[in-house]
């Protein structure tokens, strides 16, 4: 190869932001080892290694590293002059696409986006899925703005902005009213409804139970909110949910809030890309990090 393949970088780029030739084929829709030979290609074209592979994931070499700052700067560029010369750039946007990770989805306050509802010409998207993904399809215009809980591997062409903090709390029913002077040592005393074991939250309340040395008999576990707040609510057994959740439980006169688990606290950002312009800034308090 006497020449830089484009389309042999562009797979080493989407395969540099998964971490994994597997998922950059789900996303590419090309095979698997079509992916490695052109990767391969590359390699011996720039006559270095640009991954180490270790088990099943890719991370980046030092040279893959200096590659993929380049790679970066070449596909935005890409991305701009498409859009000039097919004049979308003076096209206005009719809708706001939002982001939401999976752990912030229990979190996310929908209520920032009610300024944009009252905008006719504008729609708002809303999609939930895994953070590298969401990075992706951030970093390729397909989300405006990603909420996660996370600035960590933010790329130089993303702002993040602190927008909150998350609370989490323990809930029950009032019946179970005498266990607040003792909290959290008397959870014990009281059954609990747990996540499943792929929520990320799940872990987190595990390694508080096991730093406070509690442990609470557990009668059940699901994700969905709403089968949480009828636990709640009929008495069965006490949850742990984020403020917007708790806020939403009390709505009901049955319900009280036993303490907060302040070790479950965790900060909110909203990330876009640094050269967005559109209405999604609206609804971003400005603290960047």
């Amino acid at each position: 190869m006497n020449r830089l393949n484009f389309n042999h970088f562009y797979y080493f780029y989407v395969v540099g932001k998964l971490g994994s030739i597997k998922e950059a084929s789900n996303k590419l829709h090309v095979s698997q080892p079509t992916i490695s030979d052109q990767l391969k290609l590359l390699e011996e074209y720039f006559d270095t290694k640009l991954f180490d592979r270790k088990s099943r994931s890719l991370t980046l070499t030092s040279h893959g590293e200096v590659a993929m700052k380049y790679a970066q700067k070449i596909f935005n560029l890409e991305k701009e002059l498409t859009s000039q010369l097919k004049d979308q750039i003076t096209l206005p946007k009719t809708s706001v696409d939002i982001g939401i990770t999976q752990y912030m989805s229990h979190y996310f306050l929908h209520e920032m986006i009610f300024p944009l509802l009252g905008n006719e010409n504008v729609a708002i998207n809303m999609k939930e899925g895994e953070r590298r993904y969401l990075l992706s399809d951030l970093d390729e215009g397909r989300v405006d703005i990603l909420f996660t809980d996370s600035k960590e591997g933010i790329g130089e062409n993303f702002t993040a902005y602190r927008i909150g903090v998350n609370k989490t709390f323990v809930v029950a029913h009032k019946k179970f009213k005498k266990f607040k002077n003792d909290f959290p040592n008397n959870l014990t005393e009281i059954p609990f409804f747990n996540y499943t074991e792929d929520s990320p939250l799940r872990h987190e309340i595990e390694l508080f139970f096991m730093r406070n040395a509690l442990n609470p008999r557990i009668i059940g576990e699901a994700n969905d909110i709403d089968m949480l707040e009828l636990v709640t609510k009929s008495g069965n057994a006490f949850t742990i949910v984020p403020e917007v959740s708790k806020k939403r439980f009390e709505l009901n006169e049955d319900v009280i809030t036993l303490g907060e688990i302040k070790e479950l606290q965790t900060e909110v950002y909203a990330v876009v890309r640094s050269n967005y312009k559109g209405e999604g800034l609206k609804i971003i308090q400005k603290d960047k990090v």
